[in-house]
């Protein structure tokens, strides 16, 4: 065990271990000095962050997470060969706040070598590359599309979205023009029916019909903010989190998911599934709306809050992780990556050579289709898939296991997006101060993405509470 764990064991009290140190009735009726401060369900970026804050401030703070360990949807498989991450990966230059708190606690940071360019496609079941793309039987594109890439089609389409000079600029009123599904914006452009068939193989999110342009418009100002290449956590992401976890002076209570959230007028009574209670003047609630909607919340919330909590949707992403007996995509003379539209294959990417490690990223209703299955039986149709997209690798690989962000009760999907028509209020929820229940998490930054984004949010929803304590 090193250092950085010891010291979170030290503090993480797990199960009911501490519940007779902090446990109390409603506020009203015991307001002793076992009562925190601030309480903060979540023990992601922006609960570790938000919780330094408020604790350098000078007051007293517990976080509540369900899960067994901290970090949230930073997550890294240390039980798997390389580490490898399943959530919270490329950290931008623009990260302005997590490169901050990583220099400050020593959290080592590394520029990953230039990633390949170029994948090998399957289509409708036959391989094909780049170059035989275009004349390809397989490619049913429009007459003015057949020169595209199939993983290129959706970014061709796209350039005449609104750039935003500030990324907050999605917020605005103007804005709200392109909060349309992204299968009518694309329309609009021209895109085939076998275009957007190919974009919604392997969208970022769920489907093309129920993600907004809008929030491609975000996606895109987020990434003109940043030139530089993109860093990774040396050890995986999840190194950060434990870091920042290891710095804190407050309680850190695992196992300790949230059933409800009670505003009982002259503090917050929360109430955690194994009946313990725990009183504060103060909650900040970091956990993703996904799981916020399988609370009890007993507040006065505005209706755009209300209306997020409900319905803001999250990306499902499934993940199969497969060992390689040897590098067999360093020996046919094809590209590293493959992209499919076969919805059990998707895409997939190389981890590494040493160990040689590959990964299948799936999406939308190509990941309930796998998690609707047995894990070893996915496996075992994914590897054939990819052995008939690339007939090096047949024999090499080895099904190590899936991964599921949406079957994880904690998280319920891998990211945010927006959906179709919620712009407006989502950037009402967003904007939202309350008076002793207060939230934040990536879902409700206002101009960043993903880590930064939860960081941001933290921050500003921290240094409110601090104006009010």
């Amino acid at each position: 065990m090193n250092n950085q764990t010891s010291s979170i064991s030290r503090r993480a009290f797990v199960g009911g271990m501490s519940a007779s140190l902090i446990a109390c009735a409603a506020p009203r009726r015991t307001w002793s000095k076992t009562t925190a401060d601030v309480i903060i369900v979540g023990a992601g970026l922006a609960g570790l962050h938000a919780a330094s804050l408020i604790e350098n401030a000078g007051y007293k703070v517990i976080l509540l997470e369900g899960a067994a360990h901290a970090g949230g949807r930073l997550h890294t498989l240390d039980d798997l060969p390389g580490q490898p991450d399943a959530g919270g990966i490329q950290i931008g230059a623009s990260y302005k706040r997590f490169h901050n708190i990583a220099d400050r606690l020593g959290v080592e940071r590394y520029v990953p070598p230039p990633s390949p360019r170029g994948s090998l496609y399957h289509i409708d079941g036959i391989p094909l590359t780049a170059k035989q793309w275009s004349t390809a039987l397989q490619n049913k594109l429009a007459a003015p599309e057949k020169a595209t890439l199939p993983d290129r089609l959706f970014f061709s389409y796209l350039n005449n979205l609104p750039k935003f000079e500030n990324i907050a600029d999605w917020m605005k009123p103007e804005a709200q023009a392109i909060d349309i599904a992204l299968s009518q914006y694309l329309r609009e452009q021209g895109a085939s029916e076998e275009a957007l068939r190919l974009i919604n193989a392997n969208l970022n999110g769920n489907s093309i019909d129920q993600q907004s342009a809008l929030h491609m418009a975000r996606s895109l100002a987020m990434f003109r903010a940043s030139s530089d290449p993109v860093r990774y956590v040396r050890g995986g992401s999840q190194r950060m989190t434990d870091a920042m976890a290891a710095s804190l002076r407050s309680e850190l209570l695992l196992n300790s998911p949230v059933m409800a959230i009670k505003d009982e007028g002259d503090g917050i009574e929360i109430s955690l599934a194994d009946g313990r209670r725990f009183g504060a003047r103060h909650v900040i609630c970091t956990a993703p709306f996904s799981t916020i909607r399988n609370m009890t919340i007993e507040a006065d919330l505005p209706q755009a809050l209300r209306a997020m909590i409900t319905r803001l949707p999250y990306t499902r992403a499934s993940f199969a992780y497969l060992s390689a007996a040897e590098a067999f995509w360093k020996n046919d003379d094809l590209p590293e990556t493959i992209w499919s539209d076969d919805p059990m294959l998707g895409r997939m990417f190389v981890l590494g050579d040493d160990p040689a490690m590959v990964k299948v990223w799936l999406n939308g209703p190509s990941a309930d289709l796998v998690d609707a299955m047995d894990d070893a039986a996915a496996g075992a149709v994914i590897i054939r898939k990819i052995e008939e997209a690339r007939p090096s690798a047949k024999g090499k690989l080895k099904f190590l296991r899936m991964f599921s962000w949406q079957k994880n009760k904690f998280a319920r999907g891998i990211y945010h997006h927006i959906g179709t028509g919620q712009g407006a209020t989502l950037a009402l929820a967003t904007q939202y101060r309350g008076q002793r229940l207060h939230f934040a998490g990536e879902h409700l930054a206002q101009q960043s993405s993903g880590m930064e984004g939860a960081l941001e949010s933290g921050q500003r929803t921290a240094e409110h509470v601090l104006a009010t304590l």
